[in-house]
């Protein structure tokens, strides 16, 4: 597991098989965050709790499309 990200609604991020997945909404109780829902870019949303979307080790989409590494693994 790498850093831990907090979910931000609209955000998109991508897992270790390369998915683009978004963060559709949160849902906050107690003021604290309990379900993340999540949407595969097929259109497929499916809702976590809190420590299943810490164990997603996603990285956000900005990162990684400015990885050198990613752009170089793509590219070859």
């Amino acid at each position: 597991m790498t850093t831990q990200l907090n979910p931000v609604p609209g955000d998109y991020y991508i897992n270790l098989s390369g998915q683009l997945i978004k963060v559709k909404y949160v849902l906050y109780s107690q003021s604290v965050i309990s379900r993340v829902m999540l949407e595969y870019q097929g259109s497929h949303c499916f809702n976590v709790r809190l420590d299943e979307w810490q164990w997603l080790d996603l990285k956000p989409y900005s990162e990684w499309f400015f990885d050198d590494d990613a752009i170089n693994s793509v590219s070859e």
